[in-house]
């Protein structure tokens, strides 16, 4: 089998290649008709060409098991099933020769036909292995069936490269949380995010309960979990929020220290095999004690390649949430549908983060109280006509119903200081009022240059 064909062949065991049916586990192929699956829609609202893949499927398993067969794949079990006649004979042996980099677990036979139980859990490790290898010496002749057991050259880019090589992109965001102020009274004077801010104080409770129960020698609850999914669009405030829980809780010492790391894909996957569970586990060294909080976290699983190790971040994040139950929080954040999406499919995560905040996007009346709040904690201007500002900004958001939230709305604040510098910065004696008041001009302006999607 030559590198190209084993990418063809890999493609079959790659979640993100398929569109699941009705109970999202399983997806089922019969190899009669290969050209009817030549197009088939995909995850990313795309389509795969499946004539290539499964041609190679059918050309590895036919001198084994004959020209008709059909296979199942269930993604939550990593399991493989492969239906075909009972007059073909073959072994578990012949099988795990004819398909590498997954292991052919049970062969038996029902009322009609041979069915072979495959394990495709290891797939990726395999393929990323292999990879590496193919990388090192494209011209070698790798034996497949063996491929545990080979090892790389001197020149491959796996686990063998430096510490350096692993961690030289590795940025992390940590920041000390500001424990001197009140952060309760800061959680309950935002703006909107009832349901959210309700679910984190409900959060708090417990924790302070479960606190004072420990103290005072009195039984604890066991298995409550203190990690949460924070969901909703860009801008409704989940760093924001956050960054309070994780202050209430220091300032509770409820969490050892008043550490905020910050942190995505980028941090946690490394480029080449056996890096990124280093960089996983230095992440999470780096958080204990304090929160750990994962933006966009589905783009962990939604990868545009079988040789990506995002699913090694993942297992980490969770060895580490079992090792450090007392010293890490762990909150994951993103877009609703696309994480549920994630914990769908990775249910060791979903049950070992039962909490979910749901954070609801910003009404018109709540997005021009965040902007004029804005204004009034950072300052340096004031409006010198609320009432324009509240019913253009009103009739604006109505009529074009901007995205981005209190993004959106932190960008229209920006441009209305823009627009003001324009105005004013060339006056020969500007007045403090000039240098002070925001203009209906201003306000206007700001609007018609700030994109509302």
């Amino acid at each position: 089998m030559t590198f190209e064909e084993l990418k063809e062949y890999g493609q079959l065991f790659y979640r993100a290649n398929y569109k699941l049916d009705s109970d999202l586990e399983t997806k089922t192929f019969k190899i009669k008709n290969i050209k009817s699956y030549r197009h088939e829609q995909n995850d990313e609202g795309g389509y795969t060409d499946w004539t290539d893949n499964l041609v190679t499927l059918y050309n590895l398993l036919s001198p084994v098991i004959g020209k008709t067969f059909g296979f199942d794949i269930n993604f939550k079990t990593r399991q493989m099933s492969l239906f075909f006649p009972l007059k073909a004979k073959t072994t578990k042996e012949a099988l795990n020769n004819a398909l590498p980099l997954v292991d052919v677990v049970d062969l038996v036979q029902d009322e009609s036909s041979n069915i072979a139980t495959i394990d495709i859990s290891k797939f990726n490790d395999r393929y990323a292995y292999a990879s590496s290898l193919y990388d090192a010496n494209p011209i070698a002749d790798l034996d497949l069936n063996n491929l545990d057991n080979l090892t790389p050259g001197n020149d491959s880019k796996d686990s063998s490269d430096s510490d350096d090589k692993a961690f030289e992109d590795l940025n992390l965001n940590i920041e000390k949380l500001d424990t001197s102020v009140d952060a309760l009274k800061e959680l309950n004077d935002l703006t909107g995010l009832d349901e959210a801010k309700k679910q984190i104080k409900d959060m708090i409770a417990i924790a302070k309960m479960n606190q004072l129960r420990e103290e005072r020698g009195l039984k604890v609850p066991a298995g409550i979990s203190k990690h949460m999914v924070f969901v909703g669009d860009p801008g409704t405030g989940k760093t924001t929020v956050a960054k309070l829980f994780g202050t209430i809780l220091a300032q509770n010492h409820i969490i050892a220290e008043n550490k905020f790391v910050s942190t995505d894909r980028s941090d946690l996957v490394g480029h080449y095999t056996g890096t990124t569970a280093d960089r996983t586990k230095k992440v999470i060294e780096s958080s204990l004690g304090g929160i750990l909080f994962i933006d966009e976290a589905y783009q962990l699983s939604h990868a545009d390649s079988p040789t990506d190790f995002g699913h090694e971040a993942i297992d980490q994040l969770i060895i580490g949430m079992e090792n450090h139950r007392k010293d890490l929080i762990v909150i994951l954040a993103g877009y609703t549908d696309r994480m549920e999406e994630f914990l769908n499919d990775n249910p060791g995560l979903r049950s070992r983060i039962p909490n979910r905040v749901f954070f609801s996007d910003y009404t018109t009346a709540e997005l021009v109280e965040i902007m004029k709040q804005m204004m009034k904690h950072e300052g340096i201007v004031k409006l010198k006509d609320v009432k324009f500002f509240d019913k253009d900004v009103t009739d604006f958001i109505e009529e074009n119903q901007p995205s981005g939230n209190a993004r959106w709305a932190r960008n229209v604040y920006q441009a209305m200081l823009q627009s003001q510098a324009r105005r004013v910065a060339f006056m020969d004696d500007p007045t403090n009022d000039d240098l002070t008041y925001i203009t209906n001009e201003d306000i206007t302006n700001a609007l018609a240059n700030t994109p509302a999607n």
